[in-house]
């Protein structure tokens, strides 16, 4: 029973104990007993913490208890039956994966971990790690997915290509772009670049799907493809400028899930920009250059008039 009022005596004067309340109005404020902040930092003034007896009377605290300083962890963390200690790190303005490649090297050259002891590194950098391996694996399989049904609709390898062109025209302004705003590359910038490179095939796709039913219609090669470039001018640009536009917000987002949204959104904006120009300037002349000609020699061969339309 003693050392429970020792106990409570302690609790008492280090935590405080409240003892009333004080009204203001409709508001109303604890009151709390506890030692003043001079006195319990010092272990002779916390020895003298009176204990009461049952019986009547008192006797230190100090009588009763040893009193030390020291370290204390006040939570055992366990994972994997085995205790950790975490330590978070906020990044602002780099990038998460070369940190943590920095950090790997620095601690494995000067901290001398014990015997059963180890270092993990977890958070956004493990999800970035694991996110990166799916994507290697899934990335190709849609690409190859999708070349396919190109090569189905299109009944050629040429054409098909020709529209996968538009997939490195679209990922030059989603870098550019994030170079410009100082952006690192993450798990979200990959997954704009996902989605661009789907809004820059389907642009491809259009153009060169119209160049073919222009050709079918009997005109000829050089007229198909400049009046199919004019016509599908406007549904090109109406579809990236739509794109691009809806995305703007999420740009310039500094509230809550910027760190997520402001690197997808700028990756399909500066896509969108140079796909857009690339594929309306660059994919005509590619088709013209490619349909012209029956085998691979034929390509290297051009006259006046295609020179002057380059």
């Amino acid at each position: 029973d003693v050392y429970k009022r020792q106990n409570h005596a302690f609790a008492i004067a280090m935590k405080g104990t409240e003892v009333g309340r004080l009204y203001e109005g409709d508001k109303s404020f604890p009151v709390i007993v506890r030692l003043a902040d001079e006195f319990r930092t010092r272990i002779d003034d916390i020895g003298r913490i009176p204990v009461t007896y049952p019986q009547g009377g008192s006797i230190s605290l100090a009588t009763l208890a040893k009193l030390q300083m020291g370290d204390q962890v006040t939570t055992i963390a366990r994972s994997r039956a085995r205790r950790y200690a975490a330590i978070s790190i906020n990044l602002r303005d780099r990038d998460t994966v070369s940190f943590v490649e920095e950090a790997k090297r620095i601690v494995s050259e000067k901290l001398k971990m014990p015997s059963g002891y180890y270092v993990e590194w977890g958070g956004q950098f493990k999800n970035i790690t694991s996110a990166r391996k799916r994507l290697l694996v899934i990335i190709p399989i849609v690409l190859i997915v999708i070349f396919i049904i190109l090569e189905r609709i299109f009944k050629s390898i040429k054409q098909t290509l020709l529209v996968f062109n538009s997939i490195p025209f679209a990922i030059t302004g989603g870098v550019f772009m994030l170079w410009i705003r100082n952006i690192p590359l993450s798990v979200s910038a990959a997954i704009g670049f996902i989605a661009l490179a789907g809004i820059a095939i389907l642009d491809g796709m259009v153009l060169v799907s119209f160049f073919n039913q222009l050709r079918q219609q009997g005109l000829p090669l050089r007229e198909a493809v400049e009046q199919g470039a004019i016509t599908r001018l406007r549904p090109v640009v109406m579809t990236s400028l739509v794109a691009a536009l809806g995305f703007v917000p999420m740009a310039f987002n500094t509230g809550i899930g910027a760190e997520v949204q402001r690197p997808l959104a700028t990756v399909v904006i500066g896509g969108m920009i140079s796909s857009t120009l690339l594929t309306l300037l660059l994919l005509p002349t590619l088709y013209l250059w490619l349909e012209r000609s029956r085998n691979f020699w034929d390509l290297l061969k051009i006259d006046d008039d295609e020179l002057a339309y380059f």
